[in-house]
């Protein structure tokens, strides 16, 4: 949350080289401490912060917050918070298979990663195209 404010200037002084650092590192730390969360059968709060910081990372790269901007970088970080079940990693995944950004476009698997995300309560508003049977899978 440390790398959050720093990104976003949240009660301290706005510095986003700083808060990608530490949102990296976090995400560094997440593989180890999902593991032993998986292990235990039952994700903690610590384990859905450390989902957060893995997509939180992919936002960095998406954007260029702190870092060079790097869509396939974001992407393959949204790919793997998206499969922890983190809904806005799978909307973000899935705007970017179904823009072609960051990856080659794919809307039959951006539209699998929209169910994903609308199963979890986000909105499927505008997005009547993702339940067609061509895009089923």
């Amino acid at each position: 949350m440390w790398g959050l404010a720093l990104r976003h200037g949240w009660g301290c002084e706005k510095d986003e080289k700083c808060g990608f650092k530490w949102l990296a590192k976090a995400a560094e730390s997440a593989v180890v401490d999902l593991e032993k969360a998986r292990q235990s059968k039952g994700f903690d709060a610590k384990a859905e912060e450390l989902i957060i910081a893995i997509y939180e990372v992919g936002q960095c790269f998406f954007q260029g917050w702190g870092v060079r901007k790097d869509q396939k970088m974001a992407v393959s970080y949204y790919r793997v918070a998206a499969s922890l079940g983190d809904v806005d990693a799978q909307q973000d995944l899935a705007f970017c298979l179904a823009n072609g950004k960051g990856c080659k476009k794919d809307k039959k698997e951006a539209a699998k990663w929209y169910r994903a995300a609308v199963a979890q309560g986000a909105s499927d508003v505008g997005m009547a195209w993702i339940y067609k049977d061509k895009y089923k899978g």
